[in-house]
């Protein structure tokens, strides 16, 4: 027989490890983006960071994207 208290912990512990790992999904691609952009400003000589404003809001749009097309995919399997 398995003891529901050690299913419901597993369970939370998988769900810990994979919403953790969404986060740090995000956090690269956000950061990624970011940097192409500060690499291009810093390339053009430009003062202001346009690039990086630009790519970096790209990247948020690009991980939520992702996040939200992984969490219809999972929800759909169950």
């Amino acid at each position: 027989m398995t003891n529901p208290e050690k299913d419901d912990t597993g369970k939370q512990v998988n769900n810990f490890a994979k919403y953790t790992g969404m986060a740090f999904q995000m956090l690269a691609t956000i950061g990624l983006f970011t940097f192409i952009g500060y690499k291009i400003d810093e390339n053009q000589g430009q003062n202001r960071s346009i690039y990086a404003a630009m790519l970096g809001f790209l990247g948020v749009i690009v991980s939520l994207y992702v996040i939200v097309r992984s969490l219809t995919r999972n929800g759909n399997e169950k």
